[in-house]
């Protein structure tokens, strides 16, 4: 009798410890799944935007920028000076360099990772004119009214090209959707506004609109606690332009970003990588951009000990129980390379 209580005890606990071996294999790879997830999100969502980066509608127009209606406002990129449609800052683990203007730095951005701005267009947003302009100066393109693709609202920056010359502007019409006309007037009171309503050219029926908006990504804490994730600021606002964007959480456990950008020199190929502080004035030279993320478990108690990650060239010490992993990609400026 002892003999059988005694091998029904081994099985007991045998059972049990398969039970628990199984159950803790289950948490990990249930983990690593979602990191990984998480990681290609991530990396789409920035592949994605800087494919388009400098969109301006015709690829013959990148030696011949498009004329800027816009006031000069770094939340959309200084297009009164800079039509790269890319800048960023270089996180140094106190701060940022170039610094950030005071609306992005009240993000509260961590200072370990850096910090991209990417200027797009705003899928699949693309409308013809329905009536040719008769004037440069004082006219209003006219799109079709209420028709599917047209989503324009009040305050929408736009982008007018053909295959011959391209203008940004800020519409300053009530109701665009339903007027179809896009009036641009100078000043009224809009972010960044207009300081000209001339566009130096006659957009005639072989031209297009597109909506354009800046995506801001950094990293900062998430909302799970313990945890970062990558936070996109998009302005002007998506959903109303005439009001303040709103911060979006995008992907949890997104712990650091390092970002370097690929310049050309006028070789038509990548001479170096630099971080963002090297950069200086070439953001229109930058033709690719190598990611660097490193990606965590939302979920603690993943691991038996905390464990350093190797990324970007250094160690990253833990103090917590999850799983962290290094992802790597190059992503080519679609706009910018020859």
């Amino acid at each position: 009798m002892m003999v059988g209580l005694a091998v029904g005890m081994f099985v007991a606990l045998a059972a049990i410890s398969i039970f628990i071996s199984t159950r803790t294999l289950q948490t990990v790879s249930f983990a690593g799944t979602r990191m990984g997830e998480n990681s290609r999100l991530a990396m789409e969502l920035l592949h994605k935007d800087l494919r388009s980066a400098g969109f301006l509608g015709c690829k013959s127009l990148i030696s011949d920028p498009p004329i800027s209606l816009l006031a000069a406002n770094d939340r959309f990129l200084d297009t009164a000076t800079d039509m790269a449609g890319i800048r960023a800052s270089r996180g140094n683990g106190g701060g940022f360099t170039p610094a950030l203007n005071a609306t992005l730095a009240a993000l509260a951005p961590n200072a370990d990772s850096d910090f991209i701005s990417i200027r797009v267009p705003i899928e699949p947003l693309s409308l013809g004119l329905s009536v040719p302009m008769t004037s440069s100066s004082g006219v209003a393109p006219q799109v079709g009214v209420s028709t599917p693709g047209n989503t324009i609202q009040s305050g929408a920056v736009l982008l007018i090209a053909n295959c011959k010359a391209s203008a940004l502007f800020q519409v300053t019409e009530a109701n665009p959707a339903a007027t179809g006309s896009l009036s641009h007037a100078v000043g009224s009171g809009f972010n960044p506004g207009n300081v000209s309503d001339d566009f130096q050219q006659v957009f005639r029926g072989d031209s297009a609109v597109y909506r354009l908006q800046t995506n801001h990504y950094y990293i900062a804490p998430g909302s799970h606690a313990g945890t970062n994730s990558m936070w996109r600021l998009a302005f002007p606002n998506p959903t109303d332009p005439t009001t303040a964007p709103v911060p979006e959480e995008v992907v949890q456990g997104i712990d650091r970003m390092v970002l370097s950008y690929g310049l050309d020199k006028g070789d038509q190929t990548v001479n170096r990588y630099v971080t963002a502080d090297g950069v200086g004035a070439a953001w229109g030279g930058v033709v690719a951009v190598r990611i660097q993320l490193l990606s965590t478990t939302v979920k603690d108690g993943v691991t038996l000990t905390p464990q350093a990650a190797s990324f970007a060239g250094g160690t990253v010490p833990s103090t917590d129980h999850r799983l962290r992993s290094q992802v790597i990609e190059v992503v080519t400026l679609r706009s910018h390379a020859p």
